[in-house]
């Protein structure tokens, strides 16, 4: 179901992405179709039969962990099992341990996604996390760190923070 998506892809994720993040969790256009030269840097996407995207996640392979940075479903087709398949499908592809962030559980909608991310076998982290600015007028964004297939101890915790600072957001730490 999975295909690797490519540069000429870019806007196609980007705009899903539009749909599915609030503007501070998101880099500009320009920055997100930089990523795609880094060969770390991964887009898988699943197509409709006229080719429009109806799924994507994009993901780091890191230093002993996998980072999925973005993941989202249209919204026109939420709630078919299309996100549980594609995630399943990106658990197979990466080096684990995989790590994702969430919004804190304080909202219905952080929670339900939170017990999505669950029932696939993530867990979350109770460590203060912060996601450092995005681009110039951002703000920094409390979120929380999952894991699969276990929870992080706090050692692994500061790797995997440390890392994505330097290696996905090139900030130093918060």
């Amino acid at each position: 179901m999975l295909e690797k998506l490519t540069p000429a892809d870019a806007d196609s994720v980007y705009d899903l992405m539009l749909l599915s993040f609030p503007e501070n969790e998101l880099r500009s256009r320009e920055d997100h179709k930089n990523m795609f030269s880094d060969a770390r840097f991964n887009a898988y996407g699943v197509k409709n039969e006229s080719g429009g995207l109806s799924a994507f996640i994009t993901f780091w392979r890191l230093n002993g962990f996998t980072f999925g940075e973005h993941f989202a479903v249209d919204p026109s087709l939420r709630g078919a099992g299309l996100g549980a398949r594609l995630l399943g499908e990106f658990l197979e592809l990466c080096e684990l341990p995989a790590v994702l962030e969430v919004e804190p559980p304080e909202t219905d909608t952080a929670r339900r996604r939170i017990g999505f991310y669950e029932r696939s076998g993530f867990v979350l982290n109770g460590y203060d996390y912060t996601q450092p600015p995005l681009g110039r007028g951002r703000s920094a964004v409390r979120l929380m760190v999952m894991s699969f297939p276990r929870p992080l101890d706090k050692s692994a915790f500061e790797r995997v923070r440390s890392e994505l600072y330097k290696e996905v957001y090139r900030a130093s730490d918060i």
